[in-house]
């Protein structure tokens, strides 16, 4: 089944994506209208891919912004390879999980046996409804700080579309944001597409260089099915997010009404 979804630009997408040179989609997830009648606050929730080419005025700015908190997604090796910028920020709390899972890794998907033009849709397909479990330990912990009011934090992953999407997905959702306005923030990645390119396929070295697009594409772009898969797979498996979110992350209604206190105005 494909699942159709039009991307709708928002209005306030120029707020929304601050203007750093060196960032990979970096962006503020405030905003967002939730079911009770509030919104997200501005400036106090961030996602984004990989800060290592990041620019010192990049930097600077996000030091500006009063970061308290970065919760870095990616394994062991993307963080040794390519270095958190972020924890130059002066009192900054950098958290992490030492691991070394690769399920949302665009180059060990690239690498896989699998890997061919008609199976690449499939894969990600597979991948979304892995995510939540196979990070489950580290949503806990990204959800530990939230309720804790770690306030503002920045989380992130490689290309800030699969693994940080996915988490955003599940905390806009316990959040109480739409299911559409979900989907958009989800589909805003589009936009870093280019980007994502240049800094992660072109940084591969040969290898990935002579991969036919065909096959790298649909592993470099959000899809609506990809989002939808995980969705459905949470809520075949738990009833809802909120089941998953109950039954992997130990987070009950008394921490989402927490958490919706902390981030909702």
């Amino acid at each position: 089944m494909v699942f159709q979804y039009t991307l709708r630009m928002p209005a306030e997408s120029m707020t929304r994506i601050p203007p750093l040179e060196g960032a990979l989609n970096f962006r503020d997830m405030g905003g967002y209208l939730a079911a009770d009648g509030r919104s997200v606050r501005w400036g106090q929730l961030f996602r984004s891919g990989t800060t290592h080419a990041m620019t010192d005025a990049d930097v600077a700015s996000l030091s500006a912004r009063g970061i308290r908190c970065a919760y870095d997604l990616r394994s062991n090796k993307e963080r040794r390879d390519y270095p958190n910028r972020l924890r130059e920020i002066a009192n900054l709390d950098y958290r992490f999980r030492d691991h070394d899972q690769l399920p949302g890794d665009i180059r060990r998907l690239l690498r896989s046996p699998d890997v061919a033009a008609e199976n690449s849709h499939r894969m990600m397909l597979d991948v979304y409804r892995k995510l939540p479990y196979e990070f489950a330990d580290a949503l806990t912990a990204l959800f530990g700080l939230l309720l804790n009011g770690e306030l503002p934090l920045v989380f992130n992953c490689t290309a800030g579309k699969d693994r940080t999407g996915a988490a955003a997905a599940i905390l806009l959702t316990a959040l109480g944001v739409s299911r559409d306005l979900i989907f958009e923030d989800y589909l805003l990645t589009q936009q870093f597409f280019e980007r994502s390119c240049e800094l992660i396929l072109k940084e591969g070295g040969p290898f990935l260089a002579s991969i036919p697009r065909a096959i790298w594409e649909p592993l470099m772009r959000v899809h609506p099915d990809y989002l939808h898969s995980m969705f459905e797979q949470l809520e075949a498996s738990h009833g809802s997010v909120s089941g998953y979110m109950r039954d992997l992350l130990g987070i009950d209604q008394p921490d989402i009404e927490r958490l919706r206190a902390n981030l909702l105005e």
